[in-house]
């Protein structure tokens, strides 16, 4: 086992925690980031204070993820390659993309879902993948993802494109309408796998799947529905990625309260559960690490619910601080933020959430990377600092 003491890269510090050993320190990343609007409010922020928000962002993040252009033929406006339609929508302080057409809504026969239009996985910049990769972290120091558009969604994909009551409906009363949508759209991802995989398997750390299954009180379906029907796809797509890259990690997205469904998900081939909603029922961080951090990794679990837009500062570096010495322990944890981080948000719970999970040290290097000075004068303590 690597020393504690021994200065990690972000790569080594990544793919340690996820071997369930203990890195130099508890790997960082930024994930779903914040929104456009919250983005604005730290630039505004960090600017008065002389630092800059995307330096700090690449800085602080051990995580690059890596997602394929798209190539194909032109879409129409709001509509992406599902045939999926969204229309913008205003809360106020901000905007977020709403689905307004859900192609399958409606459809009865499995011939109506076998005759759509479904898209094709290789109009992606799949040929320049490699150079795209390198070119982006030309010394392979930080753990590369594979993005979700890659790796598949199916279940999720499918309630975007009938509705989220249609689709459970159907789960009970037409399963093999759910079948054929699901057949259709994973093997669509397994080519996806085969095509990016084929360029850049060895530069792959972590296989990133997501579909949600839980609500804030509970799972959206039963466990014996996931096995029968959703959990056959799952283990199809997660087996070939582990076969296309066996050191990868396969790591799963889900929101919710999934706490009952890990060991189904464990099954089907999941290694890292990320997310980790510990505000939803049953997700305690010390239950879900003592139940399972022996065989599951975790990434996630700092609240943008609750902790972060409405704590103070001494109580998000508090919990932060707990949480990597729960989730951490014998490594297993890359923290996060749970979701997106939202408008709304104190910057400064930003900065303590940063502070408690760098450390003292990264912390000010982190802050002097972010700083508006001559890059001589910068510090050299971080990766990144350019």
């Amino acid at each position: 086992m690597t020393s504690a003491k021994t200065r990690m890269s972000p790569r080594e510090r990544v793919r340690t925690a996820l071997q369930h050993q203990t890195p130099d320190r508890v790997p960082f990343a930024w994930n779903f980031g914040p929104t456009p609007e919250m983005t604005v409010a730290l630039e505004r922020y960090l600017a008065s204070r002389r630092l800059d928000w995307q330096r700090l962002r690449t800085a602080t993040d051990d995580i690059l993820q890596i997602a394929p252009a798209y190539i194909g033929p032109e879409l129409a406006p709001h509509t992406d390659i599902w045939g999926i339609q969204r229309r913008i929508m205003s809360y106020g302080t901000g905007q977020y993309d709403e689905i307004a057409v859900y192609p399958l809504a409606g459809l009865s026969s499995v011939t109506g879902i076998d005759t759509y239009p479904w898209p094709d996985p290789h109009a992606y910049a799949d040929a320049g993948l490699r150079e795209y990769i390198l070119s982006a972290d030309p010394t392979c120091h930080l753990a590369h993802k594979l993005a979700i558009q890659v790796c598949g969604n199916p279940f999720e994909i499918y309630c975007w494109m009938a509705g989220l009551e249609e689709a459970l409906v159907n789960m009970l009363a037409a399963p093999e309408l759910v079948h054929a949508a699901l057949e259709h759209i994973t093997q669509f991802f397994e080519t996806r796998l085969r095509l990016a995989l084929a360029r850049c398997a060895d530069l792959i750390d972590i296989l990133y799947f997501a579909d949600d299954l839980g609500g804030q009180t509970g799972l959206l379906l039963s466990r014996q529905t996931y096995r029968a029907i959703l959990q056959p796809y799952h283990r199809r797509l997660m087996r070939l990625a582990k076969q296309l890259a066996p050191h990868a990690h396969v790591m799963f997205h889900s929101d919710g309260a999934v706490f009952d469904i890990l060991p189904d998900l464990m099954a089907a081939g999941v290694e890292v559960l990320e997310a980790v909603q510990t505000d939803a029922n049953g997700m305690q961080p010390q239950q879900l690490k003592q139940a399972y951090g022996a065989q599951l990794c975790f990434h996630g679990g700092i609240s943008v619910q609750a902790l972060l837009p409405y704590a103070d500062e001494q109580m998000v570096f508090a919990e932060c601080q707990r949480l990597t010495a729960t989730f951490g322990q014998n490594g297993g944890y890359i923290a996060a933020p749970s979701h997106a981080i939202q408008v709304g948000t104190p910057p400064q719970n930003v900065m303590a959430m940063l502070r408690a999970i760098l450390g003292e040290n990264d912390y000010a290097s982190a802050l002097a990377c972010a700083g508006l000075l001559p890059k001589i004068e910068r510090s050299r303590g971080l990766h990144r600092c350019e």
